[in-house]
């Protein structure tokens, strides 16, 4: 029940208010109201108000499916596959696909615990599966963890639990994104070392290694840092590009290629 009321929160504030709206017009204008003109032009002017409501929702759903589009066709979504020629020439170059992207809905998100959690509206009938990422519009939301045939719970970067790689973009110095349980709209990036020149306002973004999230995408901007107690490294408050307060619309990740890549790995591990 809680889902179908967030899920739909928007439409039911919308009627609540249209019903209040017309509610005082005939209140307030009753010789007007008596007028027949007047009832019929505000029961087309409700019928037109709400149609553009649904009119949006469509707009927005063909925005989001455009955006998926986009991001599997970026650079970040493919790896570069040189030819095994001695000489190198531009037309050798070939692009493998990495990275998918599905668009989802965001039907319940959390932000006040410190362990906060995501669900979407779509799971393994979608091609959905745990330890894929959700990114957002302008920044990253999380990892899906559970799937079920229509829904996916994914873990917050809102979670004490998480931990995502990420770098300083203008020199690519990297370290590990968390959240510290406090302000939803700031994170903590540490590891940083104290050589590095950091600068408030330096963009925050994915640096790829963890074969979850493709590099590049933008988390957020230096807020303020200072030393660890050690002396060694930069503990840097990050603001996040999003308002994780009004999320709705994200993408899951599937990079396609992980289980060769988990496989490359295990036998290193070996």
């Amino acid at each position: 029940m809680c889902d179908f009321f967030f899920k739909w929160r928007f439409c039911i504030l919308f009627f609540l208010l249209e019903s209040v709206s017309i509610f005082f017009s005939f209140k307030n204008l009753n010789v007007i109201c008596n007028s027949p003109k007047f009832i019929i032009g505000k029961v087309y002017e409700s019928i037109y108000e709400i149609q553009n409501y649904f009119l949006l929702k469509i707009e927005n759903d063909k925005l989001l499916k455009e955006n998926s589009r986009l991001h599997n066709e970026s650079i970040y979504s493919y790896i570069i596959k040189n030819s095994n020629s001695g000489n190198f020439r531009m037309e050798d170059i070939k692009y493998l696909q990495q990275y998918i992207y599905t668009p989802v809905q965001i039907i319940n998100n959390s932000i006040y615990k410190q362990e906060n959690y995501i669900t979407l509206n779509k799971g393994n009938l979608d091609g959905i599966k745990p330890d894929m990422g959700v990114i957002l519009p302008s920044g990253i939301a999380g990892i899906v963890i559970k799937t079920t045939p229509h829904f996916s719970k994914a873990i917050s970067l809102l979670n004490l639990r998480i931990k995502i790689n990420a770098r300083i973009k203008k020199d690519n110095n990297f370290g590990t994104i968390s959240w510290d349980g406090n302000d939803y709209k700031y994170v903590i990036l540490n590891d940083i070392p104290k050589y590095c020149a950091i600068n408030k306002g330096d963009i925050v973004e994915t640096d790829g290694k963890s074969y979850t999230f493709p590099e590049g995408i933008p988390i957020g901007t230096v807020y303020s840092y200072k030393l660890d107690d050690g002396n060694s490294n930069f503990i840097i408050k990050v603001k996040l590009f999003e308002n994780f307060s009004i999320i709705e619309n994200a993408y899951v990740v599937n990079n396609i290629l992980k289980k060769e890549l988990d496989d490359i790995y295990k036998v290193e591990n070996k």
